[in-house]
C-alpha cells in the first residue's frame, strides 16, 4: 500500500503542535524535542521500511494465501483531537460500520500516546471496533481502507478493485470522499489551523459539529442521532462512596483538555464568575449539591463554595457515571460537555472563542454574552491562550453573567417533572406480550422500544405485524442485522443498558427481557428504562431477578414469591 507523504507530513505537524501546547514558556526545550522525535522518525521510517521489505518478501507466500482466504473487509482510521472528538468519531464509526454490509475489521488508531486512556475509554466494548492502537506508526499494507479523522473525514487510500468486490456502498463512500478532499483539499492541508474555514464551510451548509465527519451525507448524522457511550456498572459504585446516590446534585467544570496543559484559556468563564454563580445557586437551591470535576487540580482552579472537589480524584470513567446522574453540567464548549451529550443529559454552556451554531446542541442552553460579536477558533495559533482583541479575559466569556447563567439553571431546574410507579401486572407469559401490547394500543401508532431481548428479533417482528415504530438496542450485531432490519421494518442500535440513547419521556412502550442473570445494579438498569418511557407508557420487564433494594428507588414493594412467573407490566404516572 502506498500512503500519501501527507500521512507522514501530517505526523509531524501534530507532534509540533503539541509540543508547543506542552512547552509554550520554553521554545528551546520544545526546538530540542521536536529535534529528537524528527530524528527517531526519520530512522524508524528509513530502518522500519527496510526490514519490513525483506520479511515481507519472505513472507509473501503466506501473506498472498491470507489475503485470498480472508474476506474481512479491513479499515485503518487515525483519530485526531481530544476526548469531545472521539466521541463524535465514534458516532460516526458506528454509523459507517451499519452500512458497509460486509464482514469488516476496523482498527483504530492515535497520532499521540497521551490519546489512549481517551480511545479505550470512548470505545470501551464496542463491538463494531476491532482493535485499538495508541499510536498510529504507519499502517502496514494490510488495509483495504486507510483513513484519518480530524473534523471532517480524509479517505487517504483505498483499493478501489478490493472494495468493489466487498461493499459497493463502501466503495461508493470512499469515491464521494475522495471527491471531496479534492475540491476542499485546504480542509486538510493545514488542521487545525484550517477549522476556521471548516467552520465556516459548516454554518453555510447548516452542519453543526457532530455532523462534520459526515461531510458527504452518507451516514445520515444529525444531532438528533442515536449515540455510542458504554457505562461500566462497577463503577457506578463512585456515587455510594461519594455519598451522592439519592442526592440531587450539579456539576460544574473550569477548564479545557487535559491535552492543551492550560490553567488559563480564553474558553474559560472567569473565576470570580463560578463562585458568585455558586453563592447564587446555593441560595436558590440549598439541596442541591455543587460538585466540582476536572482533569487536575493544576490545570482546574478550585471552588471554594463547591460542596465536593473532584479535579483530579477521578478516572473518565467513573467522571462518566457521575455526569450521567447529574441534573446539569455548567462547563465552556469542551469535553464534558460532548460527554454529557452522548449521556443524554444537558448542560448549560458559555461560548466565546467556539461557534454556538456549530458547538451548540439543541438540548444544551447555550449561552453567548455580548462582549464580542464573533467567535475566533482557529483563527490564529494562539487563540486559546490569549485574546485576539487583547484583552487580558476575553470580553466574550466575561460578558457572560452569573445571573444569566442563573436564569438558565431555573429553566432547567424549575421544570423538573415528579413521577410515581405502579406495578400493573405480574403475570403475563412471555409469549403473550404481543396480544398484551396490542390489546391496550388498538391504533398501533405508538413507539415501541425493545431493549436486549433474549428472543433476538423475534418479538420485534411479531410486533412489527401490528406496529411501525419499533426500534431495537444491544450491544452486538452481525454485520448484515441492520440492513435485514430494514427490509423487515425495524431499527436496530448499538446500546448499553445503562446508558440508552434517547431522550427522555418518548416511548410508549418499553421492552426488556432479561438474557444475562449475571447483571449488577439494576435499580440503574431501571431508571434508565422509566427515564425514555412516556408518562402513561407501559414497561416490560421478564427474567429478571429483582432484589427489594432494586425497587426501593421507585417506592415499588414486589413480594418475593411473583418473581419468575412472567413478565411484568409498570407503569409511570407524572405527578405534576
Amino acid at each position: 500500500m502506498k500512503v500519501k507523504s501527507y500521512y507522514y507530513f501530517s505526523r509531524l505537524k501534530s507532534r509540533f503542535d503539541s509540543l508547543q501546547r506542552k512547552y509554550a514558556n520554553n521554545e528551546v526545550m520544545a526546538s530540542v524535542k521536536l529535534w529528537w522525535w524528527s530524528l527517531h522518525e526519520a530512522l524508524r521510517i528509513l530502518f522500519g521500511s527496510f526490514f519490513y521489505g525483506i520479511s515481507y518478501w519472505i513472507r509473501r507466500p503466506l501473506l498472498r494465501c491470507n489475503n485470498d482466504n480472508h474476506d474481512e473487509l479491513r479499515i485503518a482510521i487515525v483519530l485526531c483531537g481530544g476526548l469531545g472528538d472521539f466521541l463524535m468519531y465514534g458516532l460516526t464509526i458506528k454509523e459507517l460500520s451499519k452500512r458497509i454490509n460486509h464482514s469488516y475489521s476496523i482498527d483504530l488508531y492515535t497520532h499521540e500516546r497521551d490519546r489512549g486512556i481517551s480511545l479505550n475509554f470512548v470505545f470501551n466494548k464496542a463491538c463494531f471496533i476491532s482493535k485499538l492502537i495508541k499510536t498510529e506508526h504507519q499502517c502496514r499494507p494490510t488495509y483495504d481502507v486507510t483513513m484519518e479523522m480530524d473534523r471532517c473525514t480524509h479517505v487517504i487510500y483505498y483499493d478501489s478493485k478490493c472494495i468493489e468486490k466487498k461493499s459497493e456502498w463502501m466503495k461508493d463512500f470512499c469515491k464521494k470522499n475522495e471527491d471531496f478532499f479534492t475540491k476542499y483539499y485546504k480542509f486538510f492541508k493545514h488542521t487545525p489551523r484550517y477549522h476556521t474555514i471548516v467552520g465556516q464551510w459548516s454554518i453555510l451548509n447548516n452542519k453543526s459539529r457532530i455532523q462534520q465527519s459526515d461531510q458527504c451525507e452518507l451516514l445520515g448524522i444529525k444531532n438528533s442521532s442515536h449515540t455510542f457511550l458504554n457505562l461500566e456498572p462497577r463503577n457506578l459504585e463512585i456515587l455510594k462512596t461519594l455519598k451522592l446516590k439519592e442526592v440531587p446534585y450539579i456539576t460544574i467544570q473550569r477548564g479545557v483538555n487535559a491535552y492543551e496543559k492550560l490553567s488559563q484559556s480564553t474558553r474559560m468563564w472567569p473565576v470570580k464568575h463560578y463562585e458568585k454563580f455558586i453563592k447564587l445557586f446555593h441560595r436558590a437551591y440549598p439541596n442541591i449539591k455543587v460538585i466540582q470535576v476536572g482533569y487536575s487540580n493544576e490545570l482546574c482552579k478550585s471552588m471554594d463554595d463547591a460542596d465536593v472537589n473532584l479535579t483530579g480524584k477521578t478516572s473518565l470513567d467513573e467522571l462518566a457515571v457521575i455526569l450521567k446522574y447529574a441534573l446539569f453540567h455548567l462547563d465552556g464548549e469542551g469535553g464534558m460537555v460532548h460527554m454529557k451529550k452522548f449521556l443524554n443529559g444537558r448542560s448549560i454552556v458559555m461560548l466565546g472563542p467556539t461557534s454556538s451554531e456549530i458547538f451548540g446542541y439543541s438540548e444544551n442552553i447555550n449561552l453567548r454574552g455580548d462582549g464580542c460579536y464573533s467567535w475566533c477558533e482557529w483563527v490564529s495559533d494562539d487563540w486559546n491562550r490569549k485574546c485576539l482583541r487583547g484583552f487580558e479575559e476575553a470580553p466574550c466569556m466575561t460578558s457572560i453573567s452569573p445571573e444569566m447563567v442563573m436564569e438558565a439553571a431555573h429553566k432547567i431546574l424549575n421544570n423538573r417533572k415528579n413521577f410515581s410507579y405502579l406495578v400493573e401486572r405480574n403475570d403475563v407469559a412471555e409469549d403473550k406480550i404481543a396480544d398484551y401490547i396490542l390489546d391496550k394500543h388498538i391504533n398501533g401508532r405508538i413507539k415501541i422500544v425493545d431493549i436486549f431481548n433474549k428472543s433476538g428479533l423475534a418479538l420485534a417482528k411479531t410486533l412489527r405485524k401490528n406496529f411501525d415504530d419499533i426500534t431495537i438496542f444491544d450491544l452486538n450485531f452481525q454485520f448484515d442485522a441492520f440492513a435485514k432490519a430494514e427490509r423487515d421494518g425495524l431499527k436496530l442500535e448499538y446500546g448499553c443498558l445503562y446508558n440508552i440513547s434517547m431522550p427522555d419521556d418518548i416511548n410508549d412502550v418499553v421492552i426488556w427481557q432479561n438474557k444475562d442473570m449475571t447483571l449488577i445494579h439494576i435499580e440503574y438498569i431501571m431508571k434508565e428504562l422509566f427515564r425514555i418511557l412516556k408518562p402513561g407508557g407501559m414497561l416490560i420487564v421478564s427474567g429478571v431477578p429483582f432484589r427489594a433494594l432494586d425497587l426501593e428507588p421507585f417506592d415499588i414493594s414486589l413480594e418475593q414469591s411473583i418473581f419468575g412467573q412472567g413478565a411484568t407490566i409498570f407503569s409511570k404516572i407524572l405527578i405534576n
